[in-house]
């Protein structure tokens, strides 16, 4: 295990264990702004485990019938983390309204116990990240998130200061709600963009009709079809196409500029069947169906 996983490794278990400890806290404490603060460590603990699963995993699995490894793994947990803060964001607004209505005591003390522990946690971890934070991108995204985290626990603090010393318990629904907001867009965009790599979309920042216009106009080229763009995970985009050519003893040149077209769109892998006009047998090709209705 090289040093950048390492590094995310031991980041992704302090930050885990200590989301539940918070959690369970947050139920205990009767606090709010503890379970707010548990759901945005748990986003961050996603956002590490990804990191590590593309730093360590992806790889080491990847055989003949894994083809492409644990990608997939990164998506999947994604997705269930966001599904999970959606989740947790509804129960923080339904019970602080209720807490609006007929405000309910916290145990303040525990509560502020608890939040500085999990100030502590987040501090040491930026440390942690930020000593690696040159030597590779996925751990500078990963400190983005803790530096961020760290707006939770001190509302966690100054909500349990708050209903500790003056028994304002007003201040743990309405910081909750504001940590809860920052949670929402970010789990939002997980579950989007999660979706999008599971269902074979696309992804926003490729344009396929673009693409389909350059092959076309590579020399040699006569038509293109059954064309396919799609991500296995965020970042590692696939391309396959048909590709008609005049001359097949042309393929090697057609080959490379298709693959220099891909490269610059952003796209890592490529698979192009060369054809000649009305020799394809896909059962999936538009122009085999084509030639098949004129019969």
């Amino acid at each position: 295990m090289n040093n950048s996983a390492r590094i995310l490794g031991i980041s992704f278990f302090l930050i885990l264990t200590f989301a539940f400890v918070e959690l369970a806290g947050g139920f205990l404490t009767n606090g709010l702004a503890l379970l707010s603060d548990a759901g945005h460590m748990l986003t961050d603990s996603v956002s590490l485990l990804i990191a590590f699963v593309a730093q360590v995993l992806v790889m080491r699995v990847r055989d003949r019938r894994m083809t492409y490894g644990l990608h997939r793994l990164e998506v999947m947990a994604a997705l269930i983390n966001g599904l999970f803060l959606i989740a947790l964001v509804g129960y923080i607004a339904y019970e602080a309204f209720h807490r609006f209505l007929a405000p309910e005591p916290v145990l303040g003390l525990p509560m502020l116990v608890i939040a500085t522990a999990g100030l502590l946690i987040n501090l040491g971890v930026g440390y942690i990240l930020f000593k690696g934070a040159e030597e590779n991108i996925n751990i500078r995204a990963a400190l983005l998130h803790v530096i961020t985290d760290t707006l939770g626990s001190v509302a966690a603090i100054i909500a349990g200061i708050t209903a500790w010393l003056w028994d304002f318990y007003l201040a743990d629904p309405i910081l909750s709600i504001a940590v809860s907001l920052l949670i929402l867009p970010g789990a939002y965009s997980v579950i989007r963009e999660s979706l999008s790599v599971l269902l074979e979309v696309v992804p926003s920042a490729i344009d396929p009709e673009m693409i389909e216009r350059e092959i076309k106009s590579v020399d040699g080229v006569e038509d293109v079809h059954d064309l396919h763009i799609w991500s296995i995970t965020k970042g590692n985009v696939v391309l396959t196409a048909h590709v008609v050519v005049k001359d097949a003893n042309a393929c090697n040149d057609i080959l490379r500029d298709i693959e220099e077209i891909a490269i610059k769109n952003g796209i890592s892998h490529t698979t192009v069947q060369i054809e000649r006009e009305g020799h394809c047998y896909s059962p999936f090709c538009p122009f085999l169906r084509k030639s098949e209705n004129l019969h």
